[in-house]
């Protein structure tokens, strides 16, 4: 397995915040029903957004 599949392509601070994004969801019955809404499952995915984001902005400087 390479760094970068370690990581993830947008470093590791984005692939930590995915994995708990995912881990949540996988317990959570709320983040697995359609049309329902979890206010941890959706804190947990706007924080992977931001670090997503923050890997994009340093990948172009």
């Amino acid at each position: 397995m390479t760094t970068t599949q370690l990581r993830g392509p947008l470093g590791p601070a984005a692939a930590n915040e995915w994995r708990a994004a995912l881990e949540h969801a996988a317990g959570c019955l709320a983040c697995r029903a359609p049309g329902a809404r979890c206010e941890t499952g959706e804190r947990l995915l706007s924080a992977y957004e931001s670090a997503a984001r923050q890997a994009r902005s340093e990948e172009g400087q």
